[in-house]
């Protein structure tokens, strides 16, 4: 099994790692996983989902970028 260091090390995250990098609880980023509000995750198993880095930091940019709109 791989460490979290090695997954960040291959750019991508489990979901436990990657709902604490966006600051949700595990249950709120499935959820939102689920309806389509997060980027899309490669599934490796029927037991093991990772996302790419690069598309959740994206995924924090829209989300800044779209505030930023919005309180204009």
């Amino acid at each position: 099994m791989q460490t979290t260091n090695e997954h960040f090390s291959h750019g991508v995250m489990r979901a436990k790692e990657a709902s604490a990098f966006l600051g949700l609880g595990e249950s709120t980023f499935w959820r939102w996983a689920k309806d389509g509000r997060l980027p899309k995750g490669t599934r490796l198993s029927a037991r093991a989902t990772v996302w790419r880095i690069a598309d959740l930091e994206a995924f924090i940019e829209r989300q800044a970028a779209s505030q930023e709109g919005a309180s204009c």
